[in-house]
């Protein structure tokens, strides 16, 4: 009885630790064929119920135009995700363009299409207060959703033309998250911060009320959709057309009016060359 109870339990624990291996494996849960599931991996620019919520429409197309089913995965923070991407884990990505330039450039990744939104840097000050540009703000503070953001590196490019830097002679605070940056000034806990402009063109109007923009960065490529090039060209190209076409669906009217990226469209080389810049600090310590 004894024996077989430790029968029992062993191999309890063994079909447990098997499927927390197949769970959490980046390697793992690779698409390997075209019947498997197709591993969506959306960077954690939202939550995960958002996450969800926003992305689950666009699955759902996916998996009507390829006949397989799709996952939807992301990752704890940015450079979690970075990671995962490296490792392999996704089969099709949706990122910021510089992390999006990252996985082309380092992990097989093949760039399938960008939103029709570009990405535009708002920088924000109280309105009574003397910070009126980024170069006032040295030995300052100023507060951004996360490091590995492509508001950071705009925002930094732009610090280096008066000679400033953010984590030397501006000090750098980490809200977590971009909803948390408009709070952060005009509470005083940053002299100024950085956001979307799609954030702070929606923003409430109490919030609006009490903060100027300091400094609006030019467009750049919108957000990337891109492929894992082991699944094959003509997996890819089936779904580059999926996505290119999602927009012209009832489901994908109603996508991009909730998330405001306005349609996927084709990407070249040039832009997303113009993404080399960005991915630097990558490789920062």
């Amino acid at each position: 009885m004894h024996i077989i109870t430790r029968f029992y339990r062993g191999t309890i624990r063994f079909l447990f630790l098997t499927l927390f291996s197949l769970l959490f494996s980046p390697l793992a849960n690779a698409a390997v064929d075209d019947k498997g599931d197709l591993i969506l991996g959306v960077f954690p620019y939202l939550s995960p119920n958002q996450i969800v919520e926003y992305f689950t429409p666009l699955k759902d197309h996916l998996e009507k135009s390829l006949g397989r089913q799709v996952e939807i995965r992301s990752a704890p923070n940015f450079k979690q995700f970075v990671e995962r991407t490296r490792e392999g884990e996704y089969d099709v990505i949706f990122t910021g363009p510089h992390m999006g330039r990252l996985a082309e450039n380092r992990s097989g990744y093949r760039p399938l299409a960008q939103t029709g939104i570009p990405i535009i840097t708002v920088a924000l000050s109280k309105k009574d207060s003397t910070i009126k540009s980024l170069s006032d703000l040295r030995d300052g503070s100023f507060a951004v959703g996360s490091k590995l953001a492509m508001h950071y590196q705009n925002v930094n490019l732009e610090l280096g033309k008066s000679g400033l830097e953010l984590g030397k002679n501006v000090r750098f605070i980490d809200t977590a998250s971009f909803s948390n940056v408009l709070e952060a000034v005009i509470r005083g806990e940053a002299d100024a911060g950085a956001v979307g402009s799609l954030l702070w063109d929606n923003a409430p109007a109490e919030q609006r009320a009490q903060l100027q923009e300091i400094y609006r960065s030019k467009p750049l490529p919108g957000f990337l959709l891109l492929g894992h090039t082991r699944i094959g060209e003509v997996n890819l190209n089936k779904i580059q057309t999926s996505l290119i076409g999602f927009a012209a669906t009832p489901a994908g009217k109603a996508y991009f009016e909730k998330t405001k990226h306005i349609d996927f469209r084709a990407v070249d080389a040039a832009t997303m060359k113009r993404m080399d810049p960005f991915t630097a600090v990558f490789d920062a310590p």
